[in-house]
């Protein structure tokens, strides 16, 4: 039976959709989610997957389209490969935006020292899913349940109530949360990393991001980094590349909005 909340988010999303996207937009939302939740339905039976050497549990995921992107093994399709391809197993990874850590635990798998792994992630609602996959694949990163912001000590936002694409501007639907902020370099100077591998997906504050820790970007040796232009704009996001290939970055690899940068030797 519909809860009262349930029903007020259901509004909610539909008003959403009708303002984006008109009645025509709402219709197909509703028959994208049919199509989602008769898929899911015939995969009812199957209560995990094996994504490359790593094991991640479906049966407490709720029917959304991320537990789909999982049963098809297309989630962070591209992330999970060009983690294989450009990770360099000696050194450390910082990681910002872990959803429920695909990612995190197949890059683990990787490292000569798994604990040199910090994973930053903001939604405290995918943290249970987050911890239970670094269990199940006895991995050993550290998870920080905070935001990449500045100015401030906290910061208040509306988790995505699908996992994906929790943008800390977000303020339809869902009930609000508090989280306190982190920059990259505490995570650093905590560590004690003199270089790192850097991978990054955090909607939209990748541009703060480079515009206030430049210093500190120039101690990684690796970024993989999934741009927001959606939130941002096109503008900014031009402006976050061309300042990280002022800084000695060059793309060695790409895939629609997600970047792999690595720095010049002579840079180093």
């Amino acid at each position: 039976m519909l809860k009262l909340r349930d029903l007020q988010r259901m509004f909610v999303t539909a008003k959403c959709v009708v303002r984006d996207g008109g009645i025509g937009g709402l219709f197909s939302t509703t028959m994208q989610r049919a199509r989602l939740a008769r898929q899911l339905s015939a995969s009812r039976n199957i209560k995990s997957v094996d994504i490359g050497t790593c094991t991640f549990d479906l049966g407490n995921l709720p029917n959304l389209p991320i537990k789909l992107a999982l049963l098809n093994k297309t989630y962070e399709d591209f992330e999970r490969r060009a983690v294989l391809q450009y990770v360099r197993p000696e050194l450390p990874v910082i990681e910002l935006g872990a959803c429920i850590g695909v990612v995190a635990c197949i890059t683990n798998k990787l490292l000569n020292n798994p604990a040199d792994h910090v994973v930053v992630e903001a939604n405290p609602n995918v943290l249970p899913h987050l911890n239970e996959n670094r269990v199940a694949n006895s991995c050993e990163f550290e998870i920080l349940n905070a935001a990449i912001a500045y100015d401030r000590d906290s910061i208040t936002f509306v988790p995505s109530m699908d996992f994906w694409g929790s943008s800390l501007e977000q303020k339809n639907g869902g009930d609000p949360v508090t989280v306190k902020t982190l920059r990259l370099r505490d995570v650093i100077s905590a560590k004690n990393f003199k270089a790192f591998t850097l991978i990054c997906d955090i909607e939209g504050y990748e541009y703060d991001l480079v515009r206030h820790e430049a210093e500190v970007l120039g101690k990684a040796d690796t970024i993989i980094l999934e741009t927001h232009a959606r939130y941002i704009g096109e503008p900014k996001t031009s402006e976050l590349l061309s300042t990280l290939k002022q800084m000695g970055f060059k793309t060695v690899n790409q895939d629609s909005v997600t970047y792999v940068l690595r720095r010049s030797p002579e840079m180093n």
